[in-house]
């Protein structure tokens, strides 16, 4: 993935993954990437500027033929090569990462068929291999010696990145020896550096054991491209609400810095990362004045230090000296202008520096254009740099829409999210926004957290006009609540579940599954809501605390709905899954299947397979709020009161 009206050549990130075919997770977090890249071009400045300047290479399925056994519901790691420990066993097969050529058959590889590590027969013997070696040595140079001691050129472009599952690592070569690979310094940097947005564990390869004929050792010791091996997650069949909470958006914004740094990965991530960038105004009349805001950071590096004996000091980060911002050029681009930007607080004198410039946008040709915005360290450093749109147009083109969002009962104002067109904005603290747009027609859509959407639709803005829009936000209404701490309102309770006081972390009244102890093996038992009517109610969320302590990957607890459940046989829908937990937590499930329905309810299913029991899921202060007329009704009732209490 490129822009392909962007010459090149350019930097290239090959991101494979699920090379072990039960590691689910991988090839969706390399999906997910690929799609924000596509969905974010022209509409978000980073995946725009990334798409503009580099080449993304992503391989989703790594190991085809081994996924679809590990669709079957079996746990399989290699290839499905049926002259390995006999055509229809379950173990057959290569692991195809202990097959690849760069010190192929070292330690950390099987000789044994049927084992889960078994090298294959030869140095890249399989199929997969051979393609995936083809494929990087077509896009990426060689740019060092097959020796274990020459460094590659700090001028080496490009990432190659390995993502697995489920340890919570970032490794970099060697994976067969401590002895420190040649552009240790650098690989170290920039794995610490990705370690810091996923919070995982930074180490070089062999600190977790020794391995060899793996894949990021046979990119980076053939050619010098800096390559990582990324472990993900929690399981290898991680459950959805696991991924989305945690797993993806963690590793998605690890996968984008890695890509900011694409130029020089061997440089960049010595400087600091600029973040947090704005423009106020963002639609301009060419000659007005465009504040840049951004936030330059040296801090964000995780420091664990690495487990293996003699690993060096974890590096160390230095203070901001200067930024600077280049409009339209990246800053290593031929003819890129250098405009300084001074520290909002008057001096450069830490490690994250809010940073600001009023650009000037005289001259600037009607249309859109990026800002980027690049840190320096005191140690003379760059770092990644990224960016910002701005626009300019004629006065008579740009109408500007503003006003206030409040609370409908108590007239307080509201820290609300104001969808204006195809852009979001936050109203301030007293709750007022104000956007530029281009003269036409826009659709306005005003929410909250707790309170109704509002919208208006199809608002005029007539080149020059100044058009104001307020909103007042209805609070939700509470359709379902209970704290479990009176009478049962009409649960359903298969054995054993049952209300217990008794569930670590929370001194008040629980539902748990299993109130004498641990849960057993093979269950499948319910904790099913009374009928909830939700007819004229749209915006349903349900809200609930819970701990759920369960075998990470295989014990589950899954909430489900039906809306149907008045029938003889109601239909359920999985909503959400909980699974390897330790701690309570409060959730927020969006329930938009139960708008406008008469028979909702809910259900909380525990399952359980046949080895390792564990504490159990526990359920607290549920609740269902939701929206729409009936809720409007609701709120809008009293008509008139006086208590004659004041005068």
């Amino acid at each position: 993935m490129t822009n392909s009206a962007v010459a090149g050549p350019k930097p290239k990130m090959f991101a494979m993954t699920a090379i072990h075919a039960r590691e689910y997770t991988t090839a969706e977090l390399n999906t997910r990437f690929a799609e924000w890249l596509v969905n974010g071009y022209g509409v978000d400045p980073e995946a725009t500027w990334l798409l503009d300047h580099n080449e993304f290479h992503l391989l989703l399925q790594s190991n085809p033929d081994g996924r679809k056994k590990a669709e079957t519901g079996l746990s399989w790691r290699k290839n499905t090569n049926t002259a390995y420990c006999g055509a229809t066993s379950n173990s057959r097969g290569a692991d195809l990462n202990r097959n690849f050529p760069f010190h192929w058959g070292g330690p950390g590889a099987s000789t044994s068929a049927c084992n889960e590590t078994y090298r294959g027969a030869s140095s890249a013997s399989e199929p997969e291999t051979q393609a995936v070696v083809a494929y990087v040595r077509s896009i990426f140079p060689d740019l060092r010696p097959d020796d274990t001691t020459t460094p590659a050129p700090d001028t080496t472009q490009g990432l190659f990145l390995d993502i697995h599952s489920f340890s919570q690592l970032v490794l970099w070569p060697w994976g067969d020896t401590t002895t420190l690979a040649p552009n240790s310094a650098a690989l170290e940097m920039l794995g610490r550096r990705v370690a810091w947005f996923n919070g995982y564990d930074p180490q070089q390869s062999v600190g977790l054991y020794a391995t060899s004929g793996t894949t990021d050792d046979s990119a980076y010791g053939p050619l010098g491209v800096p390559a990582y091996t990324i472990e993900l997650g929690v399981a290898f069949f991680e459950d959805c609400a696991s991924f989305e909470s945690s797993t993806y958006p963690h590793n998605v914004d690890a996968l984008r810095y890695a890509a900011r740094t694409l130029w020089a990965p061997y440089k960049l991530p010595f400087g600091p990362d600029a973040v947090e960038i704005a423009a106020t105004p963002d639609l301009v009349v060419a000659g007005d004045t465009v504040r840049i805001n951004a936030r330059v950071d040296d801090s964000r590096l995780n420091r664990t230090a690495q487990p293996q004996a003699g690993a060096p000091p974890p590096p160390t980060t230095q203070n901001v000296a200067s930024a600077r911002a280049f409009v339209d050029l990246m800053p290593w681009e031929s003819g890129a202008v250098a405009r300084a930007m001074t520290a909002s607080d008057g001096s450069f004198n830490s490690g994250s520096e809010a940073v600001q410039l009023d650009l000037d946008t005289t001259g600037l040709s009607s249309g859109r254009h990026l800002v980027y915005v690049q840190g320096v360290d005191t140690a003379g450093d760059a770092g990644p740099p990224n960016a910002v749109f701005i626009e300019v147009a004629q006065a008579n083109e740009i109408a500007t829409v503003h006003g206030s969002v409040r609370d409908a009962t108590t007239n307080a104002p509201l820290a609300a999210s104001i969808k204006i067109g195809t852009s979001t904005q936050q109203a301030d603290a007293s709750g007022n926004y104000t956007k530029r747009l281009h003269a036409g027609t826009v659709d306005i859509e005003v929410s909250a957290p707790g309170y109704m959407t509002e919208r208006a639709a199809g608002v005029t803005l007539s080149g020059g006009a100044d058009v104001v829009r307020n909103f007042t936000l209805t609070p939700n209404c509470t359709v379902f609540s209970d704290d479990v701490e009176g009478t049962n309102p009409g649960w359903t309770a298969q054995t054993p579940w049952a209300v217990s006081s008794s569930v670590a972390g929370n001194t008040t009244k629980v539902w748990t599954d299993s109130p004498a102890g641990n849960y057993a093996n093979n269950v499948n038992t319910s904790l099913t809501s009374p009928l909830v009517n939700l007819t004229n109610y749209d915006e349903a969320v349900l809200t609930f605390d819970q701990k759920c302590v369960t075998e990470s990957g295989y014990d589950y607890g899954i909430v489900e709905i039906s809306t149907n459940a008045s029938a003889g046989t109601p239909t359920w829908s999985e909503v959400a899954r909980c699974s390897g937990e330790t701690a309570w937590r409060a959730t927020r499930l969006a329930l938009p299947t139960a708008t406008n329905q008469g028979a909702v309810k809910l259900r909380f299913r525990l399952t359980s397979d046949n080895s390792q029991a564990a504490e159990g899921w526990s359920i607290d202060n549920v609740k269902i709020a939701a929206g729409g007329q009936a809720c409007r009704a609701l709120n809008n009732d009293v008509l008139f009161a006086n208590g004659f209490e004041t005068p």
